[in-house]
């Protein structure tokens, strides 16, 4: 289906459900302003457990309202999503009873990890976008008691801290925590915000009752449209008014498979993600592309940090879905080039995998704000940063800890696991994957950029 452009009323807040959808539907709608925002009193901050506890208070408030029923639903995509996890992730007895359910369309659960400096790769353009054109728009105090909380804005927050520490750590919701009845948007286009984060909140909440909608369309267009709005009534209706509707068995995982950015293949609902089906197949890195069998002898495969790339190919001989989690597994060694005197001790791989048609061509998907040109999955890691979380990773999805450097040195061999976004794409027999390992970002949506001024050499 291709891209139409979102439908909302003009009473509609950024981020927010439309009220021309909701007042009708029965419900009373209420916006808040978190804390050191707009016309909101105390001190601003950004992703923090101090607005998750004004949020829980805001709640119980608006539960005591004579005009309220005593039943509260979260609902809001982004930021409108984030704050929900901080609302509804704390020690049981601290969240309101009148919290019924949350809806979090859309939103990062660790800022590090899902875009900040994902893999060790600072980003370099989104955070400071966001300071300028959001956060300090909105700030109601002066940005020096903004900085007495949280140290520096934009970019300089990462250039302040740089590893994973207690500071970051605060940023990321125990998602364990949740236990209220969830609907998370699980979204395969957005992968430069919440993609990894949507489907982490998924995994890892506490909920008993808990649902994953997934898509690769624009996160507008799917939030706004009539099916969804439809959806997320039921869901509403469901835990805020007790009424028997689907939600009553409905199974936990709305699966869109695609075929390409304007064709669904199907769609459907299935009963875990990743799904507990799902075969994990070794495909084996050689010079003549991925194969099947290892190879017998040893290889390797060199490219220039500036301007080259290694490129590796894939086809199927038969119909084939990858629905989940893919990785990559490499063994890597950075060497000094012709122009380079000095051995580099550090370099940044931008892993893409492409959907190829049965000509051998690239066909391209709906990726992050509306980029229409995106690869099928990515994934990034500065191999300085590569330490894998023992107790998070699993077989098929590494966690890095990001917190400790290892440099390189001269002749050092190591290996690095690349962990790559979830997707879900349907490839008839005679289409292939490729998978291009580059020392640039060579395809990403405007308002995101990588720093990859590490890579020198070869």
């Amino acid at each position: 289906q291709a891209e139409v452009t979102p439908r909302f009323s003009t009473l509609t807040s950024g981020e927010a459900p439309d009220p021309n959808f909701w007042v009708p539907a029965g419900y009373i709608q209420v916006n808040v302003n978190l804390p050191g925002y707009a016309d909101s009193g105390g001190p601003g901050s950004v992703i923090s457990a101090h607005q998750g506890k004004c949020y829980r208070e805001a709640i119980a408030w608006v539960a005591a309202q004579p005009w309220c029923d005593g039943n509260v639903g979260l609902n809001g995509v982004s930021y409108l999503a984030i704050s929900q996890y901080f609302a509804a992730s704390a020690p049981e007895g601290d969240v309101p009873e009148a919290l019924k359910c949350i809806c979090p369309w859309e939103g990062v659960t660790d800022i590090y990890h899902d875009f900040a400096c994902g893999g060790g790769v600072a980003d370099t353009a989104y955070l400071d976008f966001w300071w300028h054109t959001e956060v300090k728009e909105s700030l109601n105090t002066p940005i020096e008691d903004f900085l007495k909380t949280e140290e520096a804005v934009g970019s300089a927050m990462l250039a302040k801290r740089p590893l994973y520490d207690a500071y970051w750590r605060g940023k990321a919701p125990d998602l364990a925590d949740i236990r209220v009845p969830l609907m998370v948007c699980g979204s395969f286009s957005d992968h430069e915000l919440p993609t990894m984060g949507s489907f982490r909140a998924f995994e890892r909440a506490g909920s008993a009752r808990k649902w994953v909608y997934t898509h690769r369309s624009g996160k507008w267009t799917t939030y706004y449209a009539p099916d969804v709005q439809a959806l997320t009534k039921d869901f509403m209706d469901h835990f805020l008014k007790g009424v028997e509707n689907r939600f009553t068995d409905l199974p936990p995982v709305r699966l869109e498979v695609r075929s390409d950015r304007d064709q669904v293949h199907e769609v459907r609902w299935e009963e875990d993600w990743p799904l507990p089906r799902t075969s994990y197949v070794p495909l084996h890195l050689t010079t003549d592309g991925l194969e099947r069998q290892q190879p017998e002898a040893e290889g390797q495969v060199t490219y220039a940090t500036q301007g080259g790339k290694a490129i590796f190919d894939h086809v199927f001989t038969e119909d084939t879905e990858l629905s989940g989690y893919m990785k990559l597994k490499l063994w890597v060694e950075v060497r000094p080039n012709g122009t380079l005197a000095r051995q580099p001790d550090d370099m940044i791989l931008c892993i893409y995998v492409d959907k190829l048609d049965g000509a051998g061509n690239v066909i391209r998907f709906n990726g992050s704000v509306g980029t229409t040109d995106d690869v099928m999955t990515r994934g990034y890691v500065r191999v300085s940063r590569r330490e894998l979380d023992a107790d998070a990773s699993t077989d098929w999805l590494p966690v890095f800890t990001g917190s400790s450097v290892r440099p390189l040195t001269a002749g050092e061999i190591v290996p690095v696991e690349v962990p790559l976004r979830p997707s879900s794409t349907f490839f008839h027999a005679g289409e292939g994957i490729r998978l291009t390992v580059s020392p640039t970002d060579y395809c990403h949506a405007p308002i995101f950029g990588k720093d990859t001024s590490a890579n020198e050499g070869r």
